[in-house]
């Protein structure tokens, strides 16, 4: 039901669209042929006007003589036959007075006439009057005017000719455009052809009202509603003239008859290409479809917890490269199974070390607070401090079951480590302790430094000839809490600096606290941004930088 309203959906979507461009395209045409016709007219009257203007420039003319002028009007109505056809009807020449000089005997007064008032004061090159009909043949014509300069430049007169519209008429007449009819027309209601008798009065007076007012204008046309018939009408603007347009009215129907029959062959040729395109894709879609429900079936089991599913479909296309992610991204999902499995595992076995730590710790304090007042009673005072250094050393590594401590608490209980290792390495080992007051209250995991000072003093300062020193600073850098323990001890060479690096890439761990034990607690508190920087040289000493994240004491990891 979808796809057949789809289909229809679309069917009626390419005929409107087709139809449209059929439409602009017929417009378009009629457009072009009718501005053609509409330039043949022009051209008529261009030719009609520069012949008066050879006329205007004959000395005879030029000089305005009585008797020359009347000769040469009598000349001209006599060779007009044979020299421009029957394009004119009369000649006349003008004064400026408003006399006419029709014949050699025969003179009128044309000054009240509008052509002649407009040629007297109008700067136009030349003038065309309405349309009238001639009293010779009763054919329609228009008087054409045209200016004669004397010999200082000045206007003497006018060259008149009544010019036969029968040429236009022709045109008109001849215009084979869809069975439709024209006639040429201005603004003002004024006709300069014959109108045909199929045209009706109301209808040319609507063609007439819609004809644009200026004649600069490109070639438009109309919708006209005649009768309960739908006309479109070209309006051509006329060259060379004063507003005149060929106007053609055409039948809507027979205008577009043809482009509808193309929109709708073209449209018949699309239902069957559409056709032939929906049964191709069916085949299509079976054969993809078949392959997508290997790939769900295989979902479906990793879904259920198999993750031993693995599938193979052959092939170049998107599919194909769907299975292979498939099979890429249930390995990866078994390799992080895997690892999670092995951080929990670690995780319940550090908390079964926190939990042996705390078995009874009351009965460890209160036996080293006898030891050291016992040491007091005998005078042993270093014993004593010795004993209260082991006692809050033990305190700290305990924290009542805490995870975290403050920094100050983790610094003191390093310097307590130190003062013990201090006794039993008197002679060897010196140490200092920097760290800025207001990072006291930040929060780190317990036991995170004195592994660090441990290794370095059984691996740097002890294997050494001659006493040593660690310094521990710490600072805070771009909101990360550096710890840096370094040591003058006899460091180590590059080849085995890099198996060291190597080993903490890989989170390996070790059974006692160390590089790799430290490293791997940083990795599972705070993730892969923070961790551990080695820097050593062979006889001159060994660095170790923490990196963490600065959190205050009541913050959350």
């Amino acid at each position: 039901m979808f796809l057949t309203a789809s289909f229809c959906a679309a069917a009626i979507i390419i005929s409107m669209r087709i139809n449209d461009y059929n439409h602009r395209l017929t417009e378009n045409l009629s457009t072009q042929l009718i501005e053609s016709k509409a330039n043949e007219a022009g051209a008529w009257l261009a030719q009609r006007i520069r012949e008066l203007h050879t006329i205007s420039r004959t000395p005879t003319v030029v000089s305005m003589e009585d008797s020359a002028l009347k000769s040469y009007v009598n000349q001209l109505s006599n060779d007009m036959d044979s020299y421009y056809g029957n394009d004119y009807g009369t000649f006349a020449i003008n004064r400026l007075d408003g006399i006419e000089y029709i014949t050699e005997n025969q003179t009128i007064d044309v000054s009240d006439r509008d052509y002649f008032r407009e040629m007297l004061f109008s700067e136009a090159e030349y003038v065309i009057s309405k349309p009238v009909i001639s009293k010779t043949d009763q054919s329609l014509i228009t008087v054409a005017c045209y200016p004669i300069f004397g010999k200082t430049a000045e206007k003497v007169g006018f060259v008149a000719a009544a010019i036969s519209l029968r040429k236009l008429t022709e045109l008109t007449d001849n215009l084979s455009f869809y069975k439709g009819k024209s006639l040429i027309a201005d603004s003002t209601g004024s006709i300069y052809t014959n109108v045909d008798e199929s045209l009706s009065d109301s209808l040319v007076r609507n063609i007439i009202e819609h004809i644009p007012d200026n004649s600069d204008s490109k070639v438009s046309y109309k919708d006209v509603v005649e009768e309960n018939t739908d006309y479109v009408v070209f309006y051509a603007p006329i060259p060379n003239s004063y507003g005149w347009f060929l106007c053609t009215a055409v039948h809507r129907s027979e205008l577009f008859m043809d482009a509808e029959l193309l929109a709708r062959s073209l449209v018949g040729i699309g239902i069957v290409l559409l056709f032939v395109a929906i049964s191709v894709s069916f085949l299509v879609s079976n054969l993809a479809t078949k392959r997508i429900r290997i790939l769900s079936g295989a979902m479906q089991d990793v879904r259920q917890g198999n993750l031993e599913t693995s599938i193979s479909l052959n092939g170049n296309d998107e599919l194909s490269d769907l299975a292979e992610d498939f099979n890429v991204m249930v390995a990866d999902i078994k390799k992080l199974m895997h690892k999670v499995y092995q951080q929990q595992k670690e995780e319940r076995q550090r908390e079964l070390q926190v939990l042996q730590s705390q078995i009874n710790p009351h009965f460890l304090y209160n036996t080293l607070d006898t030891l050291q007042w016992k040491a007091l009673e005998h005078g042993a005072h270093e014993l004593s401090d010795l004993i209260v250094s082991l006692s809050s050393f033990f305190r700290i590594s305990l924290s009542k079951g805490k995870e975290f401590i403050t920094l100050e608490k983790e610094l003191e209980h390093v310097r307590n480590y130190l003062v013990i290792q201090q006794f039993r390495y008197r002679d060897i080992l010196e140490y200092n302790i920097d760290c800025d007051t207001e990072l006291c209250k930040c929060s780190l995991p317990k036991i995170l430094i004195q592994p660090l000072v441990e290794n370095a003093i059984y691996h740097g300062i002890k294997p050494k000839l001659g006493s040593g020193a660690i310094r521990i600073s710490v600072f805070e850098e771009d909101n990360i809490l550096k710890i840096v323990v370094k040591d003058d001890g006899v460091g180590m060479n590059e080849e085995k600096l890099n198996q060291i690096k190597n080993n903490l890439d890989k989170h390996y761990t070790g059974n006692n606290y160390g590089l790799y034990n430290v490293s791997r607690r940083i990795f599972l508190n705070y993730g892969e941004n923070y961790g551990l920087d080695i820097d050593s040289e062979e006889n001159t000493g060994t660095t170790v930088t923490v990196r963490l994240p600065k959190m205050m004491e009541d913050t959350d990891v």
